[in-house]
């Protein structure tokens, strides 16, 4: 028997997954809830639970917040995030609060099923969406974070330096004097809040290891299954 707890909001999506789901023998739903607030005032508190499926979109305690409060009162079960979000931030939020799956509400009932099997028995579920959006965001240049706050030659400048090249080499290759160069950095150091050039690097490579860091977490938690690999083919660096 899995035992699942749910907490969405949407009255009709609500009694929709209720009633899917018990129509399966080996699934029962200890409890239904619309909120977190009401999943926190709860009077009985249920041993045995093993999946909580939780919308991000709630009144009152966001369910990215909702994920720690489940997590504080059943620490040995698993949260499903259920969303209509795609943005990439939602599922690394999700996953960093604890949550141990992130599937996207346009997804089959029998999708849905799937994924609270695949967590009972392996630990965690991501839809093909989700996984492609999460692999996206770990396969990003880590320059990229910086972009927007430089110039145009301020950005070529880090590029510059970030390869390894001395002011003077930096200089020659953009046509302009050394005193240009340092100029244009100290420009940057103000806007990226750094005071040194071994800052600088060690400010963007850090961005390199938190990706290195998700993906072997991710690789460890997914490994079991296929779409994992399959997206991992495409592009064996992530870095």
């Amino acid at each position: 028997m899995i035992n699942i707890g749910i907490i969405e909001d949407n009255h009709f999506l609500l009694s929709n997954y209720r009633e899917f789901l018990e129509d399966f023998q080996e699934c029962k739903v200890l409890f239904a809830c619309k909120s977190i607030e009401e999943f926190m005032a709860l009077p009985v508190i249920h041993p045995d639970l093993q999946v909580v499926l939780l919308d991000i979109t709630l009144p009152g305690i966001s369910g990215i917040e909702g994920i720690r409060e489940v997590k504080r009162v059943y620490p040995d079960s698993s949260v499903i995030v259920l969303s209509g979000h795609e943005e990439q931030h939602f599922i690394i939020e999700a996953i960093k609060n604890g949550a141990s799956g992130y599937i996207i509400k346009s997804s089959r009932l029998s999708d849905i099923y799937q994924s609270i099997i695949d967590t009972v028995q392996s630990g965690a579920a991501l839809s093909p969406r989700a996984a492609h959006l999460l692999i996206t965001h770990l396969n990003r240049d880590p320059m990229e974070n910086i972009k927007d706050k430089l110039t145009r030659r301020e950005y070529e400048l880090v590029a510059l330096l970030k390869e390894g090249y001395s002011y003077k080499e930096m200089a020659a290759r953009l046509f302009v004097t050394v005193f240009t160069v340092n100029q244009h950095l100290k420009k940057v150091y103000s806007k990226l809040n750094v005071a040194t050039k071994s800052e600088l690097i060690s400010k963007i490579l850090s961005n390199n290891l938190f990706s290195y860091c998700w993906f072997v977490i991710l690789h460890l938690i997914f490994s079991d299954f296929n779409f994992f690999d399959m997206l991992l083919s495409a592009d064996g660096n992530l870095l």
